[in-house]
């Protein structure tokens, strides 16, 4: 992939180091958006190690994203981040992950047990329809309770040609009602066969961030590097 930036620190709303580690490889690779998973390689840690190195620990809170599930990160990298946690009196950190990895979330947390660890999961859409078009993974019948008895967080994917007004916006809702934290992103255009609908961002950017962007549980990306990274 092109250069990419990997760390942030992002000083307004969820004050935090925000960091984009390599994966050894995303374990779906399905979805239909996105092309992600091409950040990956067999040896991640030299490259993530020059990321880790610019931790400060200013906030204490880390964000670690991989193109993938955190789970999927190395040994050398999973070992290193355990050091970096403990000289950096780091107390949270979020990582994402498929749903797939539901039943193994606790162990990797017990990897750093001295962190509070929080997970984020890409669901993109509540709509059962829209999940299956976009071969998320996550069987229709999973409801958005079953989704926060694991994850404290989620993504949201919107402005996709395909979507609804009334789609994105109960997506919204229930992101509110069900999670400590979302983030809604406006899909780009990339290397994948699904396309941003024009129509949807201008209805969007009018009538639905001005509100959105000032609640306390979200972010909005309306581009994919919006946090810094990427």
């Amino acid at each position: 992939m092109t250069h990419l930036n990997r760390y942030a620190r992002i000083d307004s709303k969820f004050r935090r180091e925000f960091l984009l580690l390599q994966g050894t490889g995303c374990i779906w690779k399905q979805c239909s958006f996105c092309d992600y998973h091409k950040d990956s390689s067999e040896t991640p840690f030299i490259t993530n190690k020059v990321v880790l190195d610019q931790v400060t620990g200013i906030y204490q809170v880390l964000d670690i994203i991989n193109s993938g599930s955190g789970m999927e990160l190395d040994f050398e990298t999973i070992t290193y981040l355990q050091t970096i946690v403990l000289e950096k009196k780091i107390k949270v950190m979020w990582f994402e992950a498929h749903y797939l990895y539901r039943q193994t979330l606790s162990d990797f947390a017990a990897l750093f047990p001295s962190v509070e660890i929080k997970f984020r999961c890409g669901v993109e859409s509540f709509s059962a329809k829209r999940r299956l078009l976009w071969h998320k993974g996550i069987p229709s019948s999973v409801t958005p309770q079953e989704i926060s008895k694991y994850f404290q967080g989620i993504c949201l994917l919107t402005c996709v040609k395909g979507q609804t007004k009334e789609e994105i916006l109960n997506d919204i809702e229930i992101a509110k009602k069900y999670f400590e934290y979302f983030s809604v992103n406006v899909f780009c255009n990339n290397s994948t066969k699904e396309k941003q609908d024009p129509e949807l961002v201008s209805w969007f950017m009018e009538e639905v961030y001005p509100r959105l962007k000032k609640e306390s549980k979200v972010e909005v990306l309306i581009q994919n590097t919006d946090l810094g990274v990427g």
